[in-house]
């Protein structure tokens, strides 16, 4: 884990999955932890080094990449963990996320590794969008659903620095993962567009290098793109009636992509269910029952 000084009071702690760390007055507040004990100990280290003692910590959403870490932190530095309220019955109940993942029925052990499951953390206090005080930051707290149902970013204002989580990815990401994973792709397009009209220096996403306010509109681009992409090859799935299983299929094979991991098979369907979701609410696509197959198609 690579410590980055974004400005003289704000910090970029750079691993597969990035925190976020504000100082001031000898103080920290940590946005989210990295994916388990290890990435925690690791924060720890740096906080540490910085002589800042941890106040709080904000969890942005919850996939186990982000908050894996904030069991160890909350026992080992009493930091009160904040949330948005979703995602805070995720945190503290973990376990929903591979449920949610297998449709609810108890999840196959390729969901159970420690990427998919996390350990629990107890949330302390709940995030409001708008403006919010927590542990002395004056902070912003912006919605922006699409990539989690209730994913919330941090601003500080006072810094000029945005903690974007995965309200974007950089390019070489999304071409690594092919299908990114997304719950709401009409929401994460309305999250992309809000996100280029904050007015913030830094933008510090959850994967990656920041980015500074000239060069995001590029990445949101980009990242529009992406989703567009997947959502028209989900509607070309459809011009014969098929199954999810066969939509998603198709849309891999559209991108080149092999899915060799049962883990990434089920992320890369939740994103063609949001797509096919969105189609359907758009009068593009209907679903019907037939010989026991419920099968999707286009209406286009």
């Amino acid at each position: 884990m690579e410590l980055v000084a974004l400005t003289a009071h704000a910090y970029h702690l750079r691993a597969g999955a990035n925190a976020g760390l504000l100082v001031q007055g000898g103080r920290g507040l940590l946005v989210d932890t990295g994916l388990d004990r290890d990435a925690a100990r690791r924060i720890l280290k740096h906080t540490a080094g910085l002589g800042v003692e941890l106040a709080a910590v904000i969890v942005t959403h919850a996939h186990a990449d982000h908050f894996g870490g904030a069991g160890e932190i909350h026992r080992r530095t009493g930091a009160v963990v904040w949330a948005p309220p979703l995602e805070a019955a995720i945190v503290e109940n973990p376990l929903l996320e591979p449920l949610y993942l297998f449709a609810g029925a108890q999840p196959t052990a390729e969901l159970r590794g420690k990427f998919i499951l996390a350990q629990p953390c107890p949330v302390g206090g709940l995030l409001d969008p708008g403006p919010m005080a927590i542990a002395g930051f004056e902070l912003e707290i912006i919605p922006m659903p699409g990539h989690a149902h209730n994913q919330m970013i941090v601003g500080w204002p006072a810094e000029g620095v945005c903690f974007a989580a995965d309200a974007f990815f950089p390019p070489e990401v999304l071409d690594k993962h092919g299908i990114p994973f997304y719950v709401d792709v009409d929401q994460a397009l309305a999250s992309l567009e809000a996100l280029a009209r904050l007015p913030y220096r830094l933008f510090a996403q959850g994967h990656g290098d920041a980015y500074t306010a000239e060069a995001l509109p590029e990445a949101v681009a980009v990242n529009a793109q992406r989703i567009r992409r997947v959502r028209e090859l989900t509607l070309a799935a459809l011009e014969r009636p098929c199954t999810d299983a066969e939509a998603l299929a198709y849309v891999a094979d559209a991108l080149g992509l092999a899915i060799v991991q049962p883990a990434i098979y089920y992320l890369a369907r939740t994103t063609v269910h949001a797509c096919l979701n969105s189609l359907r609410q758009a009068g593009q696509a209907e679903l019907a029952l037939e010989g026991n197959r419920l099968l999707w198609r286009s209406l286009a």
